[in-house]
């Protein structure tokens, strides 16, 4: 984990670079479609909901959370990438899902810079990366 300042236009702006924000989202869907047949099934999809942690801390400080609870919003979750219902998330239905939930924190967030923890491999991480390589070049 690394602390890390951003705000909601560092993430639009990842977002609309479109071959940075395919890169990851690729890259992103290959580490965890782990039977490597393009579809991302239950299981499979739970570690990255599990990245999110949603519930499980209050201000950077894990906590306890009822275990059914966690597991109807990971279910919901679930859902909501599955758009065509079939029980599992295709590339096209993660890199949708995955943009409207980045616009929705930056949407949240709104343009004042605001200081995070963020988890190595997650997509505000390579956001802030992807902006800080832009001020540098």
């Amino acid at each position: 984990m690394s602390v890390e300042i951003l705000d909601g236009a560092t993430i639009v702006n990842f977002m609309e670079d479109e071959e940075a924000f395919n890169v990851q989202i690729c890259d992103r869907f290959a580490h965890l479609d782990s039977d490597h047949d393009g579809r991302l099934s239950y299981g499979e999809m739970l570690k990255e909901l599990q990245c999110l942690r949603i519930f499980e801390t209050h201000f950077g400080v894990d906590v306890e959370t009822d275990p059914d609870e966690l597991v109807r919003v990971y279910d919901s979750l679930f859902v909501q990438f599955d758009h065509d219902l079939n029980g599992t998330v295709d590339l096209e239905e993660f890199k949708s899902e995955t943009k409207q939930m980045m616009l929705a924190m930056a949407n949240g967030m709104g343009f004042l810079p605001v200081q995070m923890v963020l988890e190595e491999d997650s997509f505000l991480k390579k956001a802030a990366e992807w902006e800080s390589a832009k001020l540098v070049a």
